[in-house]
């Protein structure tokens, strides 16, 4: 049962939506269609959302998202918990990342991968229940509205490199209001501010690696598990930090050109290469400083490159870190607003939402009730919090889509044999138990500490179903009719 708080939290929240919805429209929602004029019985929204990202707007994501807030802030702090340990960790969570970007891939390869949604549309089309899907997805709502937060604010802290003393949630804030006014204006525009910063991003990389391997003495990795196996183990939940998010990729799916050809080989090799830097980098850092020295830097990779480069060097790698933050912040913007926009077309939430700008050719509603969202979050919650509850929700979302891998075959066959890409039953099985498996067991690890958070988080979406549901079938919306329609996207 929902307590008095979470009812308050829950009732505060819709009264929120409806606020700005009429803000924006300065009247009443409507249920008809605008050009037509007549009752909604499928969203006609979907179709009008521009397809703009091409091949090397993928990659940007991907590894723009990877390479970014977690290498830079997270690595040196694991090294208090796993020592020197933690290029090996980076490596041992190869198998598993890359099994469950085979799954997306998988799923991304059907017709469902014509539409945003990612793993909402995946998890809820498999088992043909849209809460299964929703409840989910809404977990991982919360925990991107959080890692936005945490991101933002460690970008905050590292300006401090550059103007000691300033206030890292300043600089957060004003960070946000930029990349959600470039997402307003059009996902073209997010494309190449991405891809900018990503080339900035992988100069700096290659700075602090090329040299830094001649620099790494081997007497820091002697014995190579300081802190023995369990020391390693307790330190991957928080450096799974640095490859959480990639699935943000499936959410622009409806705005990337022949997404069913092009997104399944992109996952792969952006997880595949973003291995092999996270490898290099924290090679390089815990071959050059101590694993206690790192632990205490809020800017660890400058503090390594300042070891063996001269001062420019040093400038170099500060500004490639504040690129992977920028990256990673601005790739994940892209997520609440896609999810808001999709629950709606799906009539989960308020129509309003699924509103796209006649000009722009974007979600602009959601993404300012995103924006707001995120912003206000900075001023109130601590780094730490935000980076934990953003793992439980993303780990949730990875553990229930590795159940609709595993189950995709004898559930909905149909929608296995229109895959693309689709390796034997045996493959998926196993794909799938590693993934719902392994990120079991890194939930478990930090569960304790947001307990009540994510018991609230899963009431609330519950309650905020089951309103949306309501008054859905009021509309007259069907909701049988809606899934049928994304089995055969490809066919439109």
């Amino acid at each position: 049962m929902a307590n008095k708080k979470d009812i308050t939290i829950f009732k505060c929240f819709y009264i929120f939506i409806i606020f700005v919805r009429d803000a924006i429209r300065g009247s009443k929602s409507t249920n008809l269609d605008t050009r037509t004029d007549k009752p909604l019985s499928l969203p006609s929204s979907m179709v009008t959302l521009k397809r703009d990202l091409g091949k090397l707007s993928g990659y940007a994501t991907i590894i723009g998202l990877l390479v970014g807030a977690g290498i830079f802030r997270v690595t040196g702090e694991a090294g208090a918990v796993a020592g020197s340990a933690v290029p090996w960790a980076y490596l041992l969570f190869a198998p598993i990342v890359l099994s469950t970007a085979l799954a997306y891939s998988i799923f991304i390869s059907t017709p469902l991968g014509m539409r945003p949604g990612g793993a909402y549309i995946h998890i809820s089309r498999t088992f043909g229940n849209y809460y299964v899907g929703f409840i989910a997805m809404w977990m991982k709502l919360l925990a991107f509205i959080g890692a936005i937060a945490f991101m933002a604010t460690s970008l905050g802290e590292y300006m401090n490199f550059f103007l000691p003393g300033t206030d890292p949630r300043l600089w957060a804030s004003i960070t946000m209001i930029f990349f959600y006014g470039v997402n307003l204006f059009g996902v073209r525009h997010y494309g190449h501010i991405q891809i900018a910063m990503l080339v900035i991003l992988m100069i700096s990389i290659l700075v602090l690696v090329i040299p830094g391997l001649f620099a790494v003495d081997l007497k820091y990795y002697n014995p190579p598990l300081p802190k023995g196996f369990s020391g390693m183990l307790s330190a991957m939940p928080m450096l799974f930090f640095s490859y959480a998010g990639f699935e943000t990729l499936a959410q622009v799916a409806g705005e990337t050109k022949d997404p069913t050809r092009t997104l399944p080989m992109i996952f792969v090799k952006g997880v595949l290469a973003s291995v092999l830097i996270f490898f290099l980098m924290s090679f390089v850092a815990f071959g050059v400083l101590p694993a206690e020295t790192l632990a205490q830097s809020q800017s660890a990779m400058a503090d390594v490159a300042g070891e063996y480069l001269p001062p420019w060097g040093s400038k170099i790698v500060a500004i490639g870190a504040m690129s992977a933050f920028l990256t990673s912040i601005n790739g994940s913007i892209l997520v609440p607003s896609r999810m808001l926009f999709v629950f709606s077309e799906d009539r989960l939430l308020p129509n309003f939402l699924a509103k796209v700008h006649p000009k722009w050719r974007t979600p602009h509603v959601s993404l300012i009730i995103s924006g707001v969202i995120c912003t206000g979050l900075v001023w109130s919650k601590s780094a730490y919090f935000l980076m934990s509850t953003g793992l439980i929700g993303i780990f949730i979302i990875y553990i229930m889509q590795g159940f609709a891998l595993i189950c995709l075959p004898t559930l909905n066959k149909p929608l296995y044999d229109s895959a693309g890409f689709k390796p034997p039953v045996w493959v998926l099985y196993i794909l799938g138990s590693i993934s719902v498996i392994s990120m079991g067991f890194f939930m478990t690890q930090i569960i304790a500490d947001v307990f009540l958070w994510t018991l609230g988080g899963l009431v609330i979406g519950t309650l905020i179903y089951l309103l949306g549901r309501s008054a859905g079938k009021k509309e007259g919306f069907d909701y049988e009719a809606r899934m049928e329609q994304d089995y055969h996207l490809l066919d439109q």
